[in-house]
């Protein structure tokens, strides 16, 4: 594992305050598994969640699809145990730590999904391509993921003074519609969703909290740079927008 991706599993690992501070993944989780619920599925669908984290989609899968057979992965193992207390009795997931850029399961799921995960892919092409080829014949590979309008609003105020942005650069809607999965078809559309801190600070600090905070390739600011840049944020109102992009990519059928 690339130390990029070892440094993203070590903070989703420390996110002990993940569920407080994940109101927008919450309602991410929700509303894919509410477009999964709409999708046609096999009966008794067998399911495997893609960066489970705490459990906010397996609990939303449950409810929309509560007799698939769900298996929950997650790269980050504290992870994988939050997930898990979140369920008790026989109808409880199989829990999995695994990487999904190298997934190590057989192939036959009817369902995988990923709500916010996607986003860390180091290969987001090969890593959907290798996804998909698990899947069933008629299977559907279901994902929420950040689009290039995400954390526009920081952006700005690092761009107003001349600065790069430390946060991951995500592709636009172009380049995701332009994705081809070998043996698949490709849907994808997108919603801004935006969420108010009540200052710069508070929304670094949820990021920390639900383990988002690893930066992407730009070096980190300076305490003087970063303080002209959270005045500036500030003066637009503390507000950022995630631009969530789903893609629901369908293998064909046998024949």
């Amino acid at each position: 594992m690339h130390p990029w991706k070892q440094a993203v599993a070590r903070a989703f690992d420390g996110a002990e305050g993940y569920d407080g501070a994940a109101a927008i993944q919450a309602a991410v989780a929700d509303r894919l598994a509410r477009r999964i619920g709409g999708e046609v599925l096999a009966p008794a669908p067998r399911i495997l969640e893609v960066g489970c984290g705490t459990g906010l989609l397996t609990e939303a899968l449950r409810r929309r699809v509560p007799d698939g057979d769900v298996v929950a992965s997650d790269i980050a193992p504290a992870m994988v145990r939050r997930c898990r207390a979140r369920f008790t009795g026989a109808a409880s997931p199989t829990f999995v730590v695994m990487d999904a850029e190298r997934p190590a399961l057989a192939p036959g799921f009817d369902l995988i999904a990923s709500s916010l995960a996607a986003q860390w892919f180091e290969d987001l092409p090969g890593t959907l391509a290798a996804l998909a080829a698990l899947l069933a014949p008629g299977g559907l590979l279901a994902v929420a993921t950040l689009g290039a309008g995400t954390f526009a609003e920081w952006r700005a105020a690092h761009a107003a003074l001349g600065l790069e942005a430390a946060t991951p650069t995500y592709p636009t809607l172009g380049e995701l519609a332009a994705l081809t999965v070998p043996g698949c078809t490709l849907a994808v559309s997108a919603e801004p969703l935006v969420e108010t801190h009540a200052d710069g600070r508070a929304f670094l600090n949820a990021l920390r909290a639900i383990g988002a905070g690893t930066p992407g390739t730009s070096e980190p600011l300076s305490p003087g740079a970063m303080r002209r840049v959270l005045r500036g944020f500030e003066v637009g109102g503390s507000r950022v927008t995630y631009e969530v992009a789903t893609l629901l990519i369908r293998r064909a059928e046998q024949g």
